[in-house]
């Protein structure tokens, strides 16, 4: 295979998994799996238990079920990260790609802005329609065919990590977004603090202490952004980089037993006091494509 990025076909083996391998483009740095999956495969994987099986973190809050009052940490840093768009743009259409069943365009619906999604699940799609009334597109972004230059705003809450063609999904956003269009994108962190401990126990190990890093590296995510591999990703589709943040992950998300979230939660001061948070939080603003 050739690096995504940078086309070469020099990797370095990081990680021997049980039905995959972590490897690192020798050139660029960019950290991804040996997995290649289709669409047809994508469908299958983000099925209904997908979201049954995280419960929590789908179900588990206001926008979803009325009968829960508090918001939890993923709600929170949903609003911030629009919030953070609003500095620069104050309403329009908004399209959420990899919607998921729609917590975040709820939220957006509220404040004022159209909303679109669009996700690779007819599950999710469906329930984002049926249940929360939104107009969201099952498929990937190209099967939508949305008019050119047509959106404000494009967001990628955990996507692009999923994408097995980031630059075919970034080309596709380039063109149905206005001139001056925003991109927001969140991914986790190659560069945190967790998979550099989880990287340190696997080598020191010899391979035998796995599991932190069988939690970090798993089927669903291909590619694992740094803050530079993320801004080089997007540079080379056409995108002006506006803002670059690194935050601890909602712990919601965390997910393992009670002790590991305990972990994660204990790691985030470390994680802030040396700036290698869990997440990569990115705006970037339409340019000319490259």
């Amino acid at each position: 295979m050739a690096c995504h990025l940078c086309g070469t076909k020099h990797f370095s083996l990081l990680y021997p998994l049980e039905t995959f391998a972590v490897v690192r483009c020798q050139r660029c740095g960019l950290v991804s799996t040996t997995l290649r999956v289709d669409k047809t495969v994508l469908e299958q994987m983000y099925g209904s238990d997908y979201f049954q099986e995280r419960q929590d973190y789908y179900f588990e809050n206001p926008i979803v079920n009325s009968h829960i009052a508090k918001e939890n940490t993923n709600i929170q840093d949903f609003r911030r990260g629009l919030s953070l768009i609003e500095e620069y743009r104050s309403r329009g259409r908004l399209l959420d790609v990899g919607c998921a069943l729609g917590i975040f365009l709820s939220i957006a619906r509220e404040r004022g802005w159209e909303v679109y999604g669009v996700d690779i699940s007819p599950y999710a799609a469906s329930y984002a329609q049926k249940v929360l009334g939104l107009d969201v597109v099952a498929g990937e972004i190209e099967d939508a065919q949305f008019p050119s230059r047509w959106f404000d705003v494009v967001t990628l809450w955990d996507v692009i990590e999923h994408l097995p063609d980031p630059s075919r999904s970034l080309q596709e956003i380039h063109r149905t977004l206005k001139d001056d269009g925003l991109l927001l994108v969140n991914t986790p962190n190659e560069a945190g603090l967790l998979r550099l401990l989880a990287g340190l126990i696997f080598r020191l190990s010899g391979g035998k202490i796995s599991y932190p890093v069988r939690k970090l590296y798993h089927q669903f995510h291909l590619y694992y952004f740094t803050p530079q591999t993320l801004q080089t990703l997007l540079e080379k589709n056409g995108f002006r980089l506006l803002r670059l943040e690194k935050k601890c992950i909602p712990l919601i998300k965390a997910r393992g037993r009670p002790w590991e979230r305990w972990m994660v939660s204990l790691l985030s001061w470390p994680e802030r006091l040396l700036g290698r948070e869990f997440e990569l939080l990115a705006l970037a603003q339409k340019g000319e494509e490259t």
